[in-house]
């Protein structure tokens, strides 16, 4: 069984189609979705859709959160008006939103998938990330809160805290760049790289959105059945990458979430 790992989609269905094409996956693959189905594209119902249904055909596939979807989900609880995707998507979109959980493992290689990112902050807090509830969403206390963060974080202080986009200072420093691989190799999306559209990689992570809804590309990491992944075999590791048809949305100097 061969792993496909996709990262961020932001709505870009054409993308989508022709990546799963060029992976030609067989019966027994699968495919693992790192969250941002939604926004900026032209189809979020229809990546949705196609998530849910490439998971049916492939039944080992699995798709966790992203701040995107999280959004969605916050607005509509409070009778927020939300993007003109979210009058299209259906009751088992909006199920289907709701059930994605806020990471996932992958013990035999080694991996671990969540959306943002990881920060020291936490570890000095907790000794592990442990077991994250179903209902990640509500509740939790602070570390609850804490763990919510994984969705959004892309810089961490000098002390290792999270910090708020735009909140960055002169000693900010991306997560990935101090994570310390104790969680796992750490594959993610969320933060997009645009010059040039390839993935971000670290000694212990790899950031796969390559920014398709800013004209980017769509990128995928092929994990062939029992490869561990290790920071010495890092550059070894396959990434497929289709190109953006379209420049859909315009990248911002800090990308307002």
């Amino acid at each position: 069984m061969r792993s496909f790992i996709v990262g961020d989609v932001h709505g870009c269905l054409d993308e989508l189609d022709e990546l799963v094409a060029t992976l030609d996956a067989r019966a027994e693959d699968r495919f693992l979705f790192l969250g941002d189905y939604v926004d900026r594209g032209p189809d979020s119902v229809g990546v949705v859709r196609r998530v849910r249904e490439l998971m049916a055909r492939f039944p080992a596939s699995a798709a966790i959160a992203g701040n995107h979807e999280d959004k969605a989900l916050r607005d509509r609880a409070r009778r927020r008006p939300g993007p003109a995707w979210t009058a299209r998507a259906s009751d088992d979109d909006w199920r289907f939103l709701e059930s994605l959980p806020l990471l996932l493992r992958l013990p035999e290689h080694g991996a671990l998938l969540v959306h943002g990112g990881l920060y020291p902050r936490f570890f000095d807090l907790y000794e592990s990330i442990g077991e994250v509830p179903a209902d990640w969403r509500v509740g939790g206390g602070k570390r609850g809160e804490r763990l919510r963060r994984f969705l959004r974080v892309r810089t961490v202080s000098g002390q290792g805290a999270f910090v708020a986009l735009g909140d960055e200072a002169a000693d900010s420093r991306h997560w990935s760049s101090v994570y310390d691989g104790r969680e796992g190799f750490c594959f993610f999306g969320h933060d997009p790289q645009l010059a040039p559209p390839e993935p971000l990689r670290a000694a212990h992570a790899l950031g796969l959105d390559t920014g398709c809804c800013f004209g980017g590309r769509l990128s995928a990491a092929v994990l062939e059945e029992e490869q561990r992944v290790a920071p010495k075999a890092l550059r070894a590791l396959r990434v497929v990458s289709v190109p953006a048809r379209a420049q859909y949305a315009e990248p911002r100097a800090a990308l307002v979430e």
